[in-house]
């Protein structure tokens, strides 16, 4: 059986260490409770071209990089794919990055115009994409054991509850309302 104390003190500790990640959570996840849209900065600019411009992947990532250099900006960080716009019924270059992303497409009036929309996240934009999950690797895995540290801070922290005499039964019938709470909640939000 482990001590008391020295599951305080794992308690705590595990609780600091995730302390700054969990009020990020927080935080964005109560921006996007109530709506609180991240904004995003969005440059666009058009390019004429000696040809018209073709569906071609490489073709478009080069004329996008291209012209980034010419205007001082760096390239996203991400991969790249075609997407098809069905608004404007037109395919187009998606290049997604953490420091930025681009769309890269045809005028719609004029095939020889290349349009080019890069989009730059405000901070707020960088963690609701962490939030979502959308960080690097290093960030992704440092969630997941966040998560496990979460349960354990959790289950430790009952533990101490249940190892004390007097807190036992505020400990099993807080668990019993938590429980009770949730499914409630479950139910209404969505099968009513």
């Amino acid at each position: 059986m482990i001590k008391r104390y020295t599951l305080m003190k794992v308690h705590m500790i595990m609780a600091s260490i995730v302390f700054p990640m969990t009020v990020m959570f927080f935080i964005t996840g109560s921006l996007y409770i109530f709506d609180i849209e991240p904004e995003t900065d969005v440059n666009s600019f058009r390019v004429t071209m000696d040809d018209p411009l073709q569906q071609d992947l490489d073709l478009l990532k080069s004329i996008a990089t291209r012209e980034l250099a010419r205007r001082d900006i760096s390239p996203p960080l991400g991969d790249t794919k075609m997407k098809w716009n069905s608004d404007l019924d037109i395919y187009y270059l998606f290049w997604d990055g953490d420091n930025h992303w681009l769309k890269i497409r045809p005028s719609t009036r004029n095939q020889y115009v290349a349009v080019i929309k890069v989009y730059t996240p405000s901070w707020y934009g960088r963690f609701m994409s962490l939030h979502k999950g959308h960080g690097k690797d290093a960030f992704n895995w440092f969630v997941i054991s966040m998560a496990v540290i979460m349960m354990l801070t959790l289950l430790s922290g009952t533990m101490m509850g249940l190892s004390l005499p007097k807190q036992r039964n505020r400990v099993l019938y807080a668990m019993g309302a938590g429980t009770c709470l949730f499914f409630a909640l479950v139910l209404y939000s969505q099968f009513t």
